[in-house]
């Protein structure tokens, strides 16, 4: 690690942000702390960090929001998005959205300091490649999914980086333990929430 790696923290809640740049510290992390999305922006064209947690929900300039913008105007750096709000639109729109990665609230902060650990190696070793990739509206949705336990988080993070990519999905297990349902789990999935995941929609699933 640099001396100049630092990592920003945005999230409205002041214990959250204190709670994290204290694990990180303790990890050797230089953090900034930000109350703002809006605070972040104005100065991101002065410094830059090696990555950046940001809530989902803030007064203002939400998560999403700012994801976008940075998407647009430095899309090499790594963004984590959290949100205490541990729903499937949360998890796709933030992957579709750009993230590098999804941490639902309440964390780890084991896990926490691993997401950032891996952020900051991805930003060393990216380069600027997607200047003029466009970012897509985020698509607005009346159903929800919710699932707070870790196996459910975990699907969470498989959709919403399947959603992005165009691959054929091979769901594999000894019989009878439940690939059918999984395959029908990601069926109703795609049903609940039509426009968030329409390129999953005409994907081919195959179990063995």
């Amino acid at each position: 690690m640099t001396p100049e790696e630092t990592v920003w923290i945005v999230d409205d809640d002041r214990s959250i942000r204190w709670v994290l740049e204290k694990t990180l510290e303790q990890e050797g992390i230089q953090c900034r702390l930000f109350d703002s999305a809006e605070n972040l922006v104005n100065m991101i064209d002065k410094e830059q960090p090696s990555a950046i947690i940001s809530d989902i929900r803030m007064p203002g300039m939400d998560g999403l929001k700012l994801l976008e913008k940075l998407q647009k105007d430095h899309p090499y750096l790594p963004v984590i998005i959290m949100t205490a709000h541990s729903d499937l639109e949360s998890a796709v729109a933030s992957y579709q959205g750009g993230a590098f990665e999804y941490l639902p609230k309440p964390f780890d902060v084991e896990e926490a300091v691993s997401l950032v650990k891996r952020a900051m190696l991805h930003h060393r070793n990216a380069r600027p490649s997607t200047d003029n990739m466009e970012i897509e509206a985020e698509p607005q949705v009346d159903k929800e999914i919710i699932g707070e336990a870790p196996a459910m988080q975990e699907v969470f993070r498989a959709i919403g980086r399947l959603a992005k990519s165009n691959i054929t999905v091979l769901i594999n297990g000894e019989s009878g333990t439940g690939k059918s349902s999984s395959h029908r789990l990601c069926i109703l999935t795609v049903l609940a929430l039509p426009t968030l995941l329409s390129p999953l929609i005409w994907r081919p699933f195959r179990t063995t």
